[in-house]
C-alpha cells in the first residue's frame, strides 16, 4: 500500500507542507500509518480525504465546514458513543454541518436514494432564491459530503451519482421555466476535453438564463479545437471552460480558443485550474463572478 511523507502529499494537492500540518493541526486531518522508522505517513484514503478538502475550500467553502463534512459522515441514529446524527436508508446519511434545512433535506432524500424527493427539493430552492444562492446554500455542500462520504467511506459511489442526476435534471427544469433569452452572441460553456463532471456548468446556465443571457453548454469532454469552431460560428461574446481536475490539453488549447475571434473573452474555472499559468484567459473567484463575467462579457461592458 502507497504511504506518503507530507512533503510528497503537499506536492500532489499543489499545497504548502505547512498547510497539510495546518489541516492536522486544527481539522483532525493526520496521517494514519507510520513508517518502519515511526515517520507518520499518509495512506491513499488519508490523500482522498485532503483532496476533498481542498477542492471544497478552492470552490469557496470555509475550511472548518470542509473538513467537518468530510470527518462527519454520519452514524446510525442511537449508537452508544459519539455524536447521535440522523441516518438515511441503510444506515447511512450525509452530516451537513451548519447548513440550512433545505440542504439537510436534499441530504436525506439522496441518502435514502430518493431521486424525485431530491430533484424536488433542488427545484423548490432554485425558484425561492434563484440559482446562485440556491447552489451556495443548499445544492454545493450536499455535493461536497457525498464526495466526502465516498472519499471517507469507498462507499456511496450510488448517492453520488443520483444527486448528480436529480440536481442536473433540476437545473435544466428550472431554466426551461425561465423567458428564452436572445440568440445573439450567447456566451459558450464547456468541460475540458478530459472533464466528466460538469454540474456547475448546468448552474452556471441557469444563472445565465435568469440574467437573460444567452448561453449554450457544450457539456463535458469538449475538444478545445471543437470549442474554438464553436465560438467562431456564433460570435460567442464569451467562454467559460470547467476543469475539476488538471488537463494539460486544456492549458495548452487557451491561446487557440482565445484566437477564436476578436471580440471573444475566455474565463476558466474550476479547482483543475489552480496554480496554472492561465495566459490570457480570466479566472473568476467562484461560481457567481463567473456569472457576473460571463454577463458582463454578452452587455460589453
Amino acid at each position: 500500500m502507497e504511504q506518503l511523507s507530507v512533503g510528497e502529499v503537499a506536492a500532489r494537492l499543489g499545497v504548502s507542507p505547512s498547510a497539510v500540518r495546518m489541516w492536522g493541526t486544527r481539522y483532525g486531518l493526520v496521517a494514519s500509518a507510520r513508517s518502519t522508522g515511526g515517520h507518520r505517513r499518509y495512506t491513499a484514503e488519508d490523500v482522498a480525504l485532503l483532496q476533498a478538502v481542498h477542492e471544497a475550500v478552492l470552490s469557496g467553502t470555509d475550511p472548518a465546514a470542509a473538513a467537518a463534512a468530510v470527518r462527519g459522515i454520519e452514524d446510525v441514529e442511537g449508537a452508544s458513543d459519539g455524536p447521535r446524527r440522523r441516518a438515511g436508508a441503510g444506515g447511512t446519511g450525509l452530516a451537513v454541518p451548519g447548513a440550512g434545512r433545505a440542504a439537510r433535506g436534499l441530504a436525506r432524500a439522496a441518502a435514502r436514494l430518493d431521486e424525485m424527493r431530491a430533484e424536488d427539493a433542488v427545484l423548490t430552492a432554485l425558484r425561492a432564491s434563484g440559482t446562485l444562492t440556491a447552489w451556495d446554500e443548499v445544492v454545493r455542500p450536499v455535493l461536497i459530503a457525498a464526495g466526502a462520504h465516498w472519499a471517507s467511506t469507498g462507499a456511496g459511489i450510488e448517492i453520488e451519482h443520483l444527486l448528480t442526476q436529480a440536481v442536473t435534471t433540476a437545473l435544466v427544469r428550472h431554466a426551461a421555466t425561465l423567458p428564452e433569452p436572445p440568440s445573439e452572441r450567447p456566451v459558450l460553456l464547456a468541460g475540458g476535453p478530459r472533464e466528466e463532471h460538469v454540474i456547475p456548468l448546468y448552474a452556471a446556465r441557469a444563472a445565465l438564463t435568469e440574467a437573460g443571457v444567452p448561453s449554450r453548454l457544450l457539456g463535458p469532454r469538449t475538444p478545445v479545437a471543437a470549442l474554438a469552431t464553436a465560438a467562431r460560428r456564433t460570435r460567442a461574446a464569451a467562454v467559460l471552460v470547467w476543469l475539476s481536475r488538471p488537463d494539460d490539453d486544456a492549458v495548452q488549447g487557451l491561446p487557440e480558443l482565445a484566437a477564436a475571434h476578436r471580440r471573444v473573452r475566455v474565463l476558466v474555472g474550476g479547482p483543475g485550474w489552480d496554480g496554472v499559468d492561465t495566459g490570457p484567459a480570466a479566472v473568476p473567484a467562484d461560481l457567481g463572478a463567473a456569472v457576473e463575467a460571463l454577463r458582463q462579457a454578452w452587455r460589453g461592458t
